[in-house]
């Protein structure tokens, strides 16, 4: 890195925390899909999780591609 350029925003890492939260969401999702619990829950069939993993990985990917650039100079 050069001296000029600073530190990188921190923005870019919240986006790859949440990528990756995201990601293990979605993965869970996925396993819990092709294994069924034996404990049904009255919105099982939605599946949530592979949802919410989604909209959360996108999120933090959209974080990351934006901030992947900036840096903060002191």
């Amino acid at each position: 890195m050069d001296a000029n350029k600073g530190i990188k925003s921190i923005w870019f890492f919240v986006g790859l925390i949440l990528l990756s939260i995201g990601l293990i969401v979605f993965a869970a999702g996925i396993y819990d899909l092709i294994n069924p619990s034996p404990y049904n829950t009255r919105l099982k069939h939605f599946h949530t999780n592979i949802w919410w993993g989604a909209v959360i990985a996108f999120t933090g990917l959209i974080y990351t591609v934006k901030n992947r650039n900036k840096y903060i100079t002191k």
